[in-house]
């Protein structure tokens, strides 16, 4: 849905299980809704902007028993990469690491001269990493 804010007004703080929150009344097209952000300083619903986001109604019971209604509205949200790449990349980075240490087993064993100390650290990382390709197909 797309509606443009009328008024934006600070609720209260909470702790969740993903942190400290901070909870608004959001008011557009007649309706009010709350919105929870990470934020207390929240930019995503901004009053006299026009902006998607989704509704969603949820219960509660109140101090009396009875149950109560409210919706709660979210920004839509983007659409992620996939992780791949940084999998990828963080594997490459335990490469790195893996690499260096075993060209510096070569030169405390007195295989290697320290001169070859990069050099070898290079072709132990791009073996792994070539060996790691033939994995994948």
């Amino acid at each position: 849905m797309k509606a443009v804010i009328t008024e934006v007004k600070f609720n209260k703080e909470f702790e969740s299980k993903f942190g400290k929150l901070y909870s608004f009344h959001i008011k557009y097209d007649g309706k009010s809704a709350v919105y929870s952000s990470k934020y207390k300083e929240q930019k995503v619903f901004v009053p006299g902007q026009e902006i998607e986001f989704t509704e969603e109604v949820k219960t509660y019971t109140d101090k009396d028993g009875n149950q109560k209604e409210y919706t709660v509205i979210k920004p839509p949200q983007k659409q992620g990469q996939s992780n791949f790449g940084k999998a990828l990349t963080k594997e490459k980075t335990k490469y790195s690491g893996f690499a260096v240490s075993y060209a510096k087993d070569l030169l405390v064993a007195g295989r290697i001269s320290r001169e070859e100390l990069a050099d070898q650290a290079w072709i132990l990382f791009e073996l792994m990493v070539a060996m790691d390709k033939t994995l994948e197909s």
